[in-house]
């Protein structure tokens, strides 16, 4: 392992209105990445608003009182600049890759979509009509699809399982005032965080955050809350018929929220299980079996929740057995240590993995934001290597028998015929 001495820096500040500033400084590099992340999204919207989060996050790149949406392009464009954004159930994330040299006035323009978009009643339409085509491209695209009928029944009842698209009647009717309305009362200081990675100086950010972002109202968002004694759906399943060469399912298991006692022990875990072609689901529903082509698992991880989940695409004849087998292969974690061997290899997949990553300026900025916000403060890479590094396969075991043993998934499907059942 490198030495922790050599590992980048990483540094977090709060500037005078609250926003917090982190960023891992990575020399030697030409690029750099900047974000602008506001923690609240699709878990916040009212009902007459589901999806606004998303729709706020398209119009942020469609004018200013100083730029149109063209010139929002040019200038990045000019920079040199890739700008980007997505949203998820907890929050929306701008962000932009460029030349180490050109991230202050490439973090210019974030702040000034972030804080001054105008919303041009034209490009809110002409939006709509974008933002209508991509929840129909949804619905035409079977693994997204079963990925959001999974997310919503999976999370029934939670915040989290609304939609992040919303629906087309919301989309379809809700009013320029109301979208701002919804930004003016989420996009606070105290639940924004900009992070920046690559080749940057930590004062000069702080310096230009606390200039740019000094007009952005104080306060703290106020987050939605599932009811009391909530839990996630398990024990269930979900077939949508649909004409189709395969069954795709999606199957989820709880796992307790972000930061928890067990993360380092559920990161090797989810390696073994379902992490690349080595992994146990891919040997044993691909290589052995020939069930599948495609079969992985992954975590998705939020501030008071959390699961696994496994994705496999199979003949509907067949996709009984598939889910058969991969929750054998979730419950034989809780029967049998694994081998010294291969819990070597899956922490040095993970540990390589991670160093490489600190190549990619949009990997890193991500992370150290992620983190932040999850966590409350950036997560060095050296402690999560030490971490990860310090599992033994006992702690494995007693973690997968704590929260596996005698659990039966939620599983949605899409496909011909009846669709799968629960593992028998």
């Amino acid at each position: 392992m490198l030495k922790t001495e050599i590992m980048p820096e990483v540094r977090l500040t709060a500037v005078s209105n609250g926003v917090r500033v982190v960023t891992q400084k990575i020399p030697n590099m030409q690029s750099a990445a900047i974000s602008v992340r506001i923690d609240s999204s699709t878990r916040n919207e009212e009902a007459d608003c589901g999806g606004a989060s998303h729709f706020i996050e398209h119009l942020l790149f469609k004018g200013t009182p100083t730029r149109s949406a063209d010139q929002v392009m040019d200038d990045f464009d000019r920079l040199g600049s890739r700008a980007n954004a997505y949203t998820s159930q907890e929050e929306v994330f701008y962000y932009a890759i460029s030349l180490a040299s050109a991230i202050p006035p490439t973090l210019d323009i974030l702040a000034d979509m972030f804080l001054h978009s105008s919303f041009p009643a034209q490009e809110v339409e002409k939006e709509r009509g974008v933002v209508l085509q991509e929840i129909s491209m949804n619905q035409d695209t079977p693994s997204r699809y079963i990925y959001n009928q999974f997310h919503q029944g999976f999370w029934r009842g939670h915040p989290i399982g609304s939609p992040i698209l919303g629906t087309a009647e919301v989309i379809s009717s809700i009013s320029r005032e109301r979208l701002m309305e919804h930004k003016h009362a989420n996009y606070l200081a105290d639940a924004t965080i900009v992070s920046a990675a690559g080749n940057v100086e930590h004062d000069r950010i702080v310096d230009q955050v606390d200039r740019l972002f000094r007009e952005l109202p104080s306060g703290s968002v106020k987050v939605k809350k599932p009811e009391p004694g909530w839990k996630l759906a398990v024990a269930e399943h979900a077939h949508y018929p649909r004409p189709m060469e395969q069954t795709l399912f999606y199957m989820g298991y709880p796992l307790p929220p972000a930061g928890n006692e067990h993360r380092h022990e559920l990161a090797v875990f989810n390696q073994i299980l379902g992490c690349g072609m080595n992994s146990r689901l891919f040997r044993e529903v691909r290589e052995r079996r020939s069930l599948a082509y495609t079969v992985y698992s992954m975590m998705s991880s939020y501030s008071d929740s959390a699961g696994l989940m496994i994705y496999a695409g199979t003949s509907a004849e067949r996709a009984q057995e598939a889910v058969d087998v991969c929750h054998a292969e979730v419950l034989r974690f809780c029967e049998e240590t694994v081998s010294d061997e291969l819990l070597f290899a899956a922490k040095e997949q993970i540990r390589c993995s991670r160093l490489m990553a600190l190549d990619d300026c949009e990997t890193q900025v991500r992370r150290i934001s992620n983190t932040t916000s999850l966590l409350g403060a950036p997560e060095p890479i050296a402690l999560s290597l030490e971490s990860i590094a310090a599992v033994s396969a006992a702690d494995i075991r007693v973690m997968a028998q704590a929260l596996f043993s005698g659990m039966a998934p939620h599983i949605a499907s899409v496909g011909p015929g009846d669709g799968p059942g629960l593992p028998k």
